[in-house]
């Protein structure tokens, strides 16, 4: 409701044309929520020259590095697989953009959208691999010309490597969702990144209840949170065509990310990072529960 999505849609659905970028735990591209509204690299569909299918004929058609990534890349893998053990990736990719109106589940905030799926976390690897997988799939979303970047994570360690490919993305005018964090402690104190780098393209997310109170476990800050969104027990898409909750800052910043695409959808004039911030900062509400927050 706090989104106010029904009449939103009334206004705009969003479009095809805005590509936000999940990097995540990858998704289930199968999931009849998520099929028609994936990103679809053109450079690997149609046929060949030797009329073969683009999609699946182990050829690196657009030149790019990347064989067959048709809707993202694994970066865990190096392979094209999407493929989500987690669960997580899929339930951010849901509340951004599941499809709406197609009589099934739910709808994401922006029911028209294209998502590029880009996995970089892998539960078994290491901080220093996931961040390695972040930058690389960062430097995708960016070559690909994405218009919003969605990081629902993240941690206390900066990374001089990470803030450099936020800052190359920011020169394009991509808008950098990220997650304010779950450490239950204020930012202005203590920070987490990617969302407190400072970037003019980063939007920092905390996660409030359906009552505007900003959650026990979600971080805050005056000066290094930008936004509240909804994030408490969160209906979305999950692997294996299911439907589940989820709670945390993670949650909210597909909110923010899928409010953004809407605008964007909207008006071609908002496409730049630093305006679409500004515009989603000044247009929210504000709450005095919020206030300090």
């Amino acid at each position: 409701k706090m989104t106010d999505s029904q009449r939103a849609w009334r206004i705009s659905q969003g479009s095809r044309d805005i590509v936000v970028c999940v990097i995540d735990t990858g998704a289930d591209t199968s999931h009849p929520d998520l099929i028609n509204n994936l990103w679809v690299n053109k450079g690997e569909t149609g046929k060949d020259k030797w009329g073969k299918d683009k999609q699946k004929n182990h050829i690196d058609d657009d030149g790019n590095g990347f064989i067959d990534d048709v809707h993202g890349w694994n970066f865990v893998g190096n392979n094209n697989d999407l493929k989500d053990e987690h669960g997580h990736g899929t339930h951010i990719a849901g509340i951004i953009g599941a499809e709406g109106g197609n009589g099934i589940g739910i709808s994401g905030v922006s029911p028209k959208v294209s998502l590029m799926i880009l996995k970089y976390y892998d539960a078994h690897g290491n901080d220093l691999n996931n961040l390695v997988n972040t930058v690389k799939a960062i430097d995708y979303a960016v070559a690909k010309d994405c218009n919003i970047i969605n990081y629902s994570g993240g941690g206390i360690a900066p990374s001089p490597e990470e803030r450099a490919a936020i800052e190359r993305a920011n020169r394009k005018g991509i808008l950098f969702v990220a997650a304010a964090g779950n450490e239950r402690s204020n930012s202005d104190v203590r920070k987490y990144y990617p969302a407190d780098y400072g970037l003019e393209n980063i939007i920092s997310v905390t996660a409030i209840d359906r009552f505007k109170n900003v959650l026990p476990t979600s971080n805050f800050g005056e000066q290094t949170v930008d936004i509240a969104a909804p994030g408490n027990d969160i209906i979305s898409t999950l692997p294996g065509g299911q439907y589940g909750y989820m709670t945390g800052t993670s949650q909210a910043t597909a909110f923010a990310s899928g409010v953004a695409a809407l605008v964007m959808a909207n008006n071609p004039q908002l496409r730049k990072a630093a305006d679409i911030k500004k515009y989603l900062t000044k247009t929210g509400d504000d709450d005095e529960k919020l206030a300090g927050k």
